[in-house]
């Protein structure tokens, strides 16, 4: 058992710096924007578009993905996704077309799109009960490095090396990771080695959105990702105009966020096994509710409160996001490619969708009333979806010796 255990504590870690990988191949780029502009000598616009295709291709493989990992070795997906991560990782570096460039940095985001997936479904089936909450939590935990640390990286490389030395850098750190999962990530994991069935896959979906928790777990993690990315993507705004700070003091002040995002994912392993997981949703929302009603009450004339509102957010985000995986494989065991398929995808919709409707509120309405509006509606949302998810309890309770009555399934955790 305590080989087990061991065997089971070296894979986490494994596929936890792998999907680190992923998520540092996306925001290892944004320092070097301005380089790709100019040395291709396109518009900003172009280079928006090299942006938002990897974000895109990356949250519409998550549903593509899902349901074949729910019938395949994770191994035989994984593994050709890392060559291939490697393959457009040089001609990346090596391209001086933009159009090839952007085709390899669309292949780039196919390659690296499974690892994510790949990895929470697998710590959903190494670890059960607490231990997979716990699992979940380091692995948001160190998922939370790569906005802290990707753009440190990204900045030193280009500078140094321009921006084939970023792809290079990929490229050499694909070339480890595919060595290493080679050897020993575990065969036999999320696989049923069954004929991929459109039909069955549509069924799994279907069974994802009937549900009252697995509905209502998608529609909080699309607002919550929806606030958090409207939230960053207009403070540089705020701070400059209002504030007049420069570039590298608006630069700073995300680490706050970043680091309580990694300090809300290592509060939430521990506070899982003691709570009930209710409790710990209950809890986040209301602090995601806060920070955003704190935002939209003091970014206007305190950059105190604006760094405290940031401090919660980024405690809600850590909290919230291995809290909303935790849940969604336990409630769906037999499904769980298809569940975090749906839920990541369903994510990266929300950080695509912040963005732009915030952007287009923002344009036209005052900053305080919008953030505080949306501060109350995810707070009314959050009770609501609590209220539908945990209604069935009572009468799985009532139901409880009664042998003719026919119940419903209660909420598992």
């Amino acid at each position: 058992m305590e080989q087990m255990n061991r065997g089971s504590t070296f894979v986490l870690y494994l596929v936890c710096m792998s999907a680190l990988f992923a998520s540092l191949s996306q925001n290892i780029y944004s320092p070097i924007i301005p380089l790709i502009k100019d040395s291709f000598g396109v518009s900003v616009t172009m280079v928006n578009i090299s942006v938002s295709i990897f974000i895109l291709i990356t949250a519409i493989m998550q549903i593509v993905l899902g349901f074949v990992i729910d019938f395949k070795e994770a191994k035989s997906i994984l593994i050709p996704g890392m060559i291939l991560t490697i393959i457009a990782s040089i001609g990346c570096a090596i391209t001086q077309d933009f159009t090839v460039f952007l085709v390899c940095r669309s292949l780039q985001a196919l390659g690296t799109a499974a690892i994510p997936l790949i990895a929470a479904t697998t710590i959903g089936n190494l670890f059960q009960g607490s231990e997979r909450g716990k699992a979940m939590g380091t692995y948001q935990m160190v998922l939370s490095i790569a906005p802290v640390v990707a753009p440190v990286v990204g900045g030193f490389i280009g500078n140094q090396y321009s921006y084939p030395g970023i792809f290079w850098f990929i490229t050499v750190i694909s070339v480890i990771l595919l060595w290493i999962n080679s050897l020993y990530f575990p065969k036999g994991q999320t696989s049923k080695q069954e004929p991929i069935r459109i039909g069955k896959a549509l069924s799994h979906y279907k069974a994802i959105f009937k549900s009252r928790v697995g509905s209502s777990i998608l529609i909080l993690s699309f607002v919550a990702f929806f606030l958090y990315f409207s939230m960053i993507v207009y403070l540089p705004i705020v701070l400059t105009d209002r504030y007049h700070l420069s570039l590298g003091i608006v630069g700073l002040l995300y680490l706050p966020m970043a680091f309580s995002t990694m300090l809300g994912s290592v509060f939430f392993k521990y506070i899982q096994v003691r709570k009930p997981l209710k409790s710990v949703l209950l809890w986040g929302n209301v602090v995601m509710a806060s920070s955003v009603l704190l935002f939209a009450f003091t970014h206007l004339f305190s950059l105190v409160g604006i760094s405290i509102s940031l401090i919660l957010h980024g405690m809600a985000v850590g909290i919230l996001t291995p809290l909303f995986s935790t849940m969604i494989t336990n409630e769906f065991e037999q499904q769980k490619g298809s569940a975090i398929g749906m839920f990541n995808f369903v994510r990266y919709m929300g950080m695509a969708a912040g963005p732009i409707i915030s952007g287009f509120l923002l344009a036209f309405g005052n900053s305080s009333m919008i953030f505080g509006s949306m501060g109350v509606l995810y707070l009314v949302l959050g009770l609501f979806m609590m209220v539908r998810m945990y209604a069935n309890q009572k009468r799985v309770v009532e139901c409880k010796g009664n042998v003719k009555r026919e119940c419903k399934k209660g909420m598992r955790g």
